[in-house]
């Protein structure tokens, strides 16, 4: 019993906690009149600083103009031959094929808020309508239509430039563990990128709310992020987000929903160290359940990966504690199992592996740990 009550405590040790809470949310409103011309409705803005009237398409995904609206931005300075980015195709009302030119808008304003970088399409005719898609607006925030306005929630009152200066800041307190601070400048990019946001801001929002004790949003902010993510694995995100979701119900003792997302963090382990680190969760996920049997297989598993490791590198700091680690709730699972003998050998084998960290801060704890067990399991045999 005392050996497992240290279990958890070691299981655990790298999990910080912070007790406080911080919300911070934009509340702007814009309201946009839109101008009624020919039974639609028409927004004005300017394109590059042109004044401009687009029809509001809920229906269109972009910028859409006529090729000589684009010829005469071009040759009065709204347009420069770099915004010219190539071509694409698309399907007219006959079933034809066309091709249309693609170009970047440097910057859209309306109604004091800006667009920067939009996506247009020239279609090769004369008289085509100036449309503005409703997906560009969204950019602002999120839009609804009262009467004739078009109305702009938590809209963005931010450039693109301070945006990314407050991802930078954000990023910058949040590995300096300032997680209340972090917070307030991620949920700035989230407001004002909403669906659009790299799915790693949700990630790192949520553990920010992880560490300021308020789990519901946490957990939102990480499934959010894999909704966002659309199975693509961007930069290993799944991986994190499932580990981080599996640490989380872990520390709860929730250990059926913690091993549930340890088998999807498996799942996108795409390398040796993470498929280490997921043996592991899955194996000690395992063991709580007194699952012994394969628990001790995925924890052999994390195990000889680290050992495959080592043969071609030195583990890095969080490797060799989870190596480690992988050891203990081995050493754990066999004495629960009553396998004494094996529980020794085990622990032994650990120790002869720990001999080359000594001078490492981990060291004297495990060293401890693995003695105390000895001792346990040496006196069950003796008795």
């Amino acid at each position: 019993m005392h050996n497992k009550l240290n279990l958890e405590i070691m299981k655990h040790v790298f999990t910080l906690i912070i007790a406080l809470l911080f919300c911070f949310s934009l509340n702007a409103e814009v309201r946009i009149h839109m101008e009624k011309e020919g039974g639609v409705y028409k927004v004005p803005c300017k394109v590059n600083g042109l004044k401009m009237k687009f029809i509001f398409d809920t229906g269109a995904a972009t910028v859409c103009m006529s090729s000589s609206y684009a010829e005469m931005m071009l040759e009065n300075g709204y347009l420069e031959k770099t915004d010219i980015k190539g071509v694409s195709q698309s399907t007219i009302a006959d079933g034809s094929v066309i091709d249309n030119v693609v170009i970047n808008l440097r910057e859209i304003e309306i109604a004091g808020l800006t667009i920067e970088n939009v996506t247009a399409i020239v279609v090769p005719t004369q008289n085509a309508p100036l449309l503005l898609g409703q997906s560009v607006i969204q950019k602002l925030g999120r839009v609804s239509i009262d009467g004739e306005d078009l109305v702009i929630h938590n809209a963005n009152i931010y450039t693109e430039k301070e945006i990314e200066s407050f991802y930078d800041k954000a990023e910058s307190f949040f590995f300096d563990r300032i997680y209340a601070e972090a917070l307030k400048y991620f949920r700035i990019v989230y407001d004002s990128y909403g669906d659009d946001t790299d799915p790693w801001v949700l990630c790192y929002m949520g553990t920010c709310y992880d560490n300021l004790d308020d789990e519901e949003s946490a957990i939102k902010c990480w499934l959010k992020a894999i909704e966002l993510d659309e199975g693509e694995n961007e930069d290993n995100i799944l991986f994190e987000v499932y580990f981080r979701l599996s640490n989380m119900f872990s520390l709860k003792k929730n250990y059926s929903k913690s091993l549930e997302y340890s088998k999807l963090m498996l799942n996108y382990a795409n390398e040796d160290s993470r498929r280490a680190y997921a043996y592991y969760y899955v194996g000690s996920n395992y063991s709580d359940l007194s699952n012994y049997v394969d628990g001790l297989l995925y924890l052999d598993k994390s195990i000889n990966t680290y050992k495959s490791i080592l043969r071609k590198r030195n583990l890095d700091d969080t490797e060799a504690n989870f190596y480690f680690l992988a050891y203990m709730v081995k050493c754990s699972s066999l004495e629960s199992s009553h396998r004494y003998n094996d529980a020794i050998k085990t622990a032994d084998q650990a120790k002869i592996g720990l001999e080359k960290y000594k001078k490492e801060h981990f060291y004297q704890g495990f060293l401890s740990w693995f003695n105390k067990l000895l001792s346990t399991c040496y006196n069950h045999l003796a008795n």
